[in-house]
């Protein structure tokens, strides 16, 4: 354990060493605290073997719970109402009709490349469904997209990332069970589970929130609570939700995400503030803690097994299972062709990717580690190749739809997106 803390801290601190530097490429934290877990993990020097010792899929499952917690948290904090109201229509297809495309096509590529049952491919398919709060908040969050993309844009990607890899847990569920079950009994029992999942994190996760925002304005105004406390709020209340949503049957990860945004709404500013730049910081942290151990348990020989089908899917999931479906939902929504043309793109694999990964082997289907393998060379490439193309996808599109503006400047277009 001793050195799994030391590789986490030091890790840490290389990060925040360079973080101004690193701000500038949107994606550089995740892909160098991969790279930390790779090379510490039995693969390269053999330091650490967390998985040796806790369990591969509990491991995963459980510090990713917490990591998409602390990540949809923390985007759910920086949204407003003007935010979601100017980006309303576009975040409703996007979580529903581009899900489900993403959902369709990944698994259609898993049963056509890879060979496997239909049932497996759309519980791989599922798994692959939700884009990353953590990508999704760097590509945003940077210094680059802050001076080049409009805030509708940036606020499109990390609200349908937050969002989403709650939603993604009825996906999961159906194809588990359809893969498990007979047609009939599968859809009446996901009925009830999805139902129960979704409905009570829409339930607990606002009305904590809520419930949160107006108990610290009121500690606030009466001066019960301390400034070094303030910060403890987001944090807390993220991980509350998704203890208490979880514990109770429901999705957790999106009951997290739905207190944080009531918290937002609700808090005043001077409190929102500090808030959540504490639950950012907590954030980072989860992205090293779960990108560095997923490094340290990344299948090799089952990435050699799979050969070429694997590489073609890993191709397949970064061109296949998103752009197309996207596009053309976009289109319908009237979004200019350059914004289309960006959000299609980045649709990132994360966090959420391995979470859903590491649950589905709860179903016990055979072949497994067949689709553990192929799912998770599909979020490695996802990682490497939008972290290549983010810098040089924003430089494109604020060329292109003239959003461009010099240092110091932002781009906070509130028009509609071009």
């Amino acid at each position: 354990m001793d050195p799994l803390l030391v590789s986490f801290a030091v890790t840490v601190l290389v990060l925040g060493m360079v973080s101004r530097l690193l701000k500038r490429h949107a994606l550089s934290p995740v892909l160098l605290a991969l790279g930390v877990g790779v090379l510490v993990g039995p693969a390269v020097l053999g330091w650490i073997d967390p998985a040796a010792a806790v369990g591969r899929t509990r491991l995963l499952e459980e510090l990713t719970r917490i990591g998409l917690a602390l990540g949809v948290a923390d985007i759910a904090l920086q949204v407003t109402r003007a935010d979601l109201r100017r980006n309303a229509r576009r975040l409703v297809l996007l979580l529903t009709a581009v899900m489900v495309g993403m959902w369709l096509l990944t698994a259609g590529g898993a049963w056509l490349l890879l060979g496997v049952p239909v049932g497996a491919a759309l519980l791989l398919g599922a798994a692959l469904t939700p884009t990353d709060p953590v990508v999704a908040s760097a590509l945003a969050g940077g210094a680059l997209p802050k001076r080049m993309l409009p805030r509708r844009l940036r606020r499109t990607l990390q609200t349908e990332s937050g969002a989403n890899d709650g939603l993604a847990l009825p996906f999961v569920l159906l194809a588990g069970l359809l893969a498990t079950e007979t047609a009939g009994s599968a859809v009446a029992h996901w009925a009830v589970e999805a139902g129960r999942e979704v409905g009570l994190a829409v339930v607990i996760g606002p009305l904590l929130g809520w419930a949160v925002a107006r108990l610290a304005r009121a500690a606030a105004a009466d001066e019960l609570i301390g400034s070094s406390y303030v910060p403890l709020l987001g944090v807390a209340t993220a991980l509350a939700a998704l203890g208490l949503v979880h514990l109770l049957g429901g999705s957790g990860v999106l009951g997290a995400f739905l207190a944080a945004l009531a918290l937002s709404l609700t808090l005043p500013d001077v409190l929102r503030g500090p808030v959540g730049e504490m639950l950012s910081a907590a954030s980072r942290l989860g992205v090293v803690a779960v990108f560095g151990v997923f490094g340290t348990v990344l299948p090799w020989a089952g990435w050699l097994a799979l050969g070429v089908p694997g590489l073609l899917f890993a191709a397949w999931a970064l061109l296949v299972r998103r752009p197309p479906v996207a596009g053309a939902v976009l289109l319908a929504s009237g979004t200019g062709p350059h914004s289309r043309l960006f959000l299609s793109w980045f649709g990132p694999l994360g966090v959420a990717g391995i979470y859903y990964l590491a649950y589905a082997e709860r179903y016990g289907l055979p072949g497994y580690e067949r689709l553990f393998a192929a799912g998770s060379l599909a979020i490695c490439a996802s990682v490497l190749v939008h972290t290549l193309t983010s810098t040089p996808a924003v430089r494109w599109y604020a060329r292109r739809s003239g959003t461009e503006r010099a240092e110091g400047e932002s781009a906070e277009v509130e028009g509609p997106l071009p």
